[in-house]
């Protein structure tokens, strides 16, 4: 994968996590459901115009500059499957510190796995994963996490929200959904 796209990727992705929980926190869980709902359907509508060829200027760039190669087949997935991650886990949990922790293993651990693995990564443990970026992303997530939890939920909960990184599943429904269930087991 191009290094550049996937850093550009990541800050988009911490960028747009911020403002999903600053949404959150300001519209509760109820609207922030809607609107993560909403953002998953016009998002639907708009990779389907661009797969039909439809003419969107700015969106077609914007994919272009954050797309990766073997995405082509459903434009805008990355943004597609985030939204519906957060979708179900505004819908599954309730607890409102239960969904921050969710929201920021599967935002700031994501993105600082990445940058870890792209930039120092050299122990390779599946694909595209490396041992230093998982270390990342668990390092930030129970950093922040430790300003919800105790630390042992902090630790727990970015160790298992991170290791859901390597679930055949993506990443952006697997790591809020686990995270979330590790953190309301132990919290």
């Amino acid at each position: 994968m191009n290094k550049d796209v996937e850093m550009r990727r990541q800050v988009f992705h911490a960028v747009i996590g911020s403002i999903a929980i600053a949404v959150f926190l300001y519209a509760g869980r109820t609207n922030a459901m809607l609107f993560t709902g909403i953002i998953f359907l016009i998002g639907c509508l708009i990779s389907l115009l661009i797969m039909r060829e439809a003419k969107l200027p700015i969106i077609s760039s914007a994919l272009k500059y954050f797309g990766r190669e073997n995405e082509k087949h459903l434009p805008g997935k990355g943004a597609l499957m985030f939204a519906l991650g957060l979708f179900l886990l505004l819908m599954l949990f309730q607890r409102t510190e239960i969904i921050i922790g969710a929201m920021v293993v599967a935002v700031y651990g994501d993105a600082a796995s990445t940058f870890a693995g792209k930039s120092i990564g050299r122990i390779r443990i599946w694909q595209e994963y490396t041992l230093e970026g998982t270390l990342g992303g668990i390092a930030v997530s129970a950093l922040l996490l430790m300003f919800l939890f105790p630390v042992y939920v902090a630790i727990a909960g970015a160790v298992v929200g991170m290791l859901a990184e390597l679930l055949p599943i993506d990443d952006n429904i697997s790591i809020p959904l686990v995270a979330a269930t590790a953190i309301t087991l132990l919290f």
